[in-house]
């Protein structure tokens, strides 16, 4: 993409309060969490690296570094940080490498309740059951 990048070395690290593998995307948020600092760290703005694009990238790490299986959803929520209504025409995101996303008011949710389990266990097996083959 053209930005040149400086080569100052860093470290990385993190904490989180996100209860592992109970489907919750801790990965994600870590994953999108570490290209901020990045993009900081190397002065890298929206401008050279557009909001609309960072959700690709971190599922990309995901899927294609770590080898977890991802979806957009989880990241666009993550780097809109709140509630977003979106929209993955085949289309649009063929033509432009992302989908449509559009920030929305929370209030115009009801009052919601989270419930997971604390037993740890494979997020991921959960999801494939209900996708269909």
């Amino acid at each position: 993409q053209g930005i040149h990048l400086h080569s100052h070395n860093f470290t990385l690290r993190y904490n989180t309060t996100i209860p592992r593998q109970v489907g919750l995307a801790g990965s994600s948020a870590i994953i999108v969490s570490a290209f901020r600092c990045l993009m900081k760290f190397y002065g890298v703005d929206e401008a050279s690296l557009p909001r609309t694009i960072l959700p690709h990238l971190v599922m990309t790490t995901e899927t294609e570094e770590l080898g977890l299986a991802a979806g957009l959803q989880d990241r666009v929520v993550q780097v809109y940080e709140g509630l977003v209504a979106m929209n993955f025409d085949e289309e649009h995101m063929a033509q432009h490498g992302h989908g449509i996303y559009e920030c929305l008011d929370p209030s115009i949710l009801p009052r919601m309740w989270l419930a997971y389990v604390t037993k740890n266990s494979d997020s991921g097996t959960c999801r494939d059951t209900c996708l269909p083959s």
